[in-house]
């Protein structure tokens, strides 16, 4: 079962343009609730146009060498990386190099699907290729060094999850695949190519691939919470498994040099720019608000075109609103989290800043008769369960691990929270509830409606045939009974009660994962993980 991610201060102050000491003195109470014991590093910067309005580094870069952020710190940034990698392929596009329709079988002759599969498909995680990142034995091999043709190789054996053009699924596949155009249309290196045609128009003197072999004078080593409290140093990524789907460093200012530039029309051209930033429709019509290398929606009524990156160590959001120039970075050194999602961070650094551009979020009335449909269960990503529940007149969310809250009806089918800047959209088919949109933090995702179960009652002793321990890929699986109860443990993650729906297939209340344990003539061979649409097997030991 794979968990879900979920004394002094510090902090250097540069100049800023005087934007109102109130907003001021908010934002930087934000960011000290966000660090108390200086656990970590964070970089923060708003601008509105040419203005800068709030510049912050707090927290450490090296927390056992003590060395702290400051204007200069290199972050790794993950999938921000991915717009650089379409504003790549359009600069190559303009260039007369290439096409948007142009199949991938073109640049990698024989690859399955690939007279059907287009570089639009791969920019909009809409090819239907699975992603390399989802596979089970993906994080066993992460600090080993990949080469380009090992990668691409093992890529086009994974098959598909559906048709091009079918669905919408973030693909790290796709953007590796991009990555390898680049270079092969460009003749040049990838990282050579965007410093060429990205980095130096835009002024950009601290951004470029992050390469394991060489070191920073000034980089942001990357932090993990524990599960009891705290934080350790972080699985270190060899980032040549990221490629162009997420290799990139950078700081804050130079994000911010991007965005101005970039939206000034001085990159790309308007024509590039907007097909890079309209949402993509699939093939029965329906859009999904993802452009090119950049997430497409609204906060609070403000039109924003943003993305958000995350690795082991390192997560970064760099969002822009077009109406007012606005532009928010945040980088940090902690994944997974202990006080900083920048997505939800930079909302509220928006409600601070840009709060007289914002529409207020107010309740509406509802017949209190309609609320049932909505109440269940829903599949969050890492298999968290958000659990919706109804007391009278009042919804409340709850997702695995935290505490409840209520959520208000702002629209038909749509409710919001107000301790968080979040919204819940229920997806309606046939008159059902099947599923629900969330949206926070620049992100938005589909989180499907489970199915209700109840647990059965066990013959007695039949579970006895299924404890032990068992081989998960190295790590190791406890299964035992302790007063009636049925319980599984993953080695370093807490223990998880497990409840039978049948004679060898047990569900968890609290995760969206199942175990069904595989026997041969009455004795325990394994077990099968079932989660995310994935399948894991594990060998019994004892």
């Amino acid at each position: 079962m794979l968990r879900p991610g979920l004394s002094t201060f510090f902090i250097f102050v540069f100049p800023v343009l005087v934007y109102g000491q109130d907003a001021l003195r908010q934002a930087d109470s934000l960011v000290a609730k966000a660090l108390p014991l200086q656990e970590h590093g964070l970089s923060v910067l708003v601008t509105r146009g040419d203005e800068v309005l709030y510049h912050r580094q707090a927290g450490y870069a090296d927390v056992e060498g003590k060395t702290w952020v400051d204007g200069q710190t290199l972050f790794r940034i993950g999938s921000v990386t991915k717009q650089f990698t379409a504003s790549a392929i359009l600069k190559l596009v303009e260039m007369g190099k290439l096409e948007l329709d142009d199949p991938l079988e073109k640049f990698i002759p024989g690859f399955p699907k690939g007279d059907e599969v287009t570089i639009h498909h791969l920019l909009t995680h809409t090819s239907g290729i699975k992603s390399y990142t989802d596979q089970p034995s993906f994080l066993k091999r992460v600090t080993s060094p990949v080469t380009p043709a090992e990668l691409i190789k093992e890529i086009q054996e994974l098959g598909y999850d559906f048709e091009p053009g079918e669905q919408w699924k973030y693909n790290n596949s796709a953007y590796y695949l991009l990555g390898y155009l680049v270079e092969h249309v460009s003749k040049m290196s990838y990282g050579k190519f965007l410093s060429k045609h990205l980095f130096k128009p835009a002024g950009m003197k601290n951004t470029g691939v992050y390469n394991n072999k060489k070191s920073h004078s000034n980089e942001a080593l990357g932090y993990a919470m524990e599960v009891e409290g705290g934080i350790k140093k972080a699985l270190d990524w060899q980032m040549s498994w990221a490629g162009a789907a997420g290799n990139l460093y950078s700081t804050a200012e130079d994000l911010e040099k991007w965005n101005r530039t970039l939206f000034s029309g001085k990159v790309l051209s308007k024509e590039s720019l907007q097909k890079a930033h309209a949402k993509v429709k699939l093939n029965d019509g329906s859009e999904h608000p993802y452009g090119y290398g950049w997430g497409l929606n609204e906060y609070r009524g403000l039109r924003r075109i943003g993305h958000s990156g995350g690795l082991h160590g390192f997560l970064s959001y760099l969002v822009y609103y077009p109406s007012i120039e606005g532009s928010i970075v945040v980088l940090s050194n902690c994944s997974p989290p202990k006080n900083v999602v920048p997505g939800s961070f930079a909302e509220k650094l928006t409600d601070i800043f840009f709060k007289e551009h914002l529409e207020e979020n107010k309740a509406i009335p509802l017949d209190s008769t309609v609320l049932d449909q909505y109440v269940g269960q829903y599949e969050y990503p890492g298999s968290a369960i958000m659990t919706i529940s109804r007391e009278g007149e009042h919804l409340f969310a709850q997702l695995t691990g935290q505490n409840g809250y209520e959520i208000f009806p702002k629209e038909d089918h749509t409710f919001f929270w107000k301790v968080v800047p979040a919204e819940v959209k229920f997806v309606m088919e046939r008159g059902q509830v099947t599923a629900a949109m969330h949206k926070q933090g620049g992100g938005e995702f589909k989180a499907m409606k489970l199915k209700a179960r109840q647990a059965i009652t066990l013959e007695a002793g039949v579970f006895d045939n299924y404890t032990g321990k068992y081989d998960l890929m190295g790590q190791e699986v406890s299964v035992w009974e302790e007063d009636g109860a049925f319980f599984a443990q993953v080695s370093g993650q807490p223990k998880a009660r497990i409840f039978p729906t049948s004679k060898n297939r047990f569900f968890m209340k609290d995760m969206a994962v199942d175990i069904e344990f595989e026997t041969h003539q009455g004795v325990t061979q394994g077990l099968i993980i079932h989660q995310s649409g994935r399948q894991v097997k594990a060998s019994k030991k004892e």
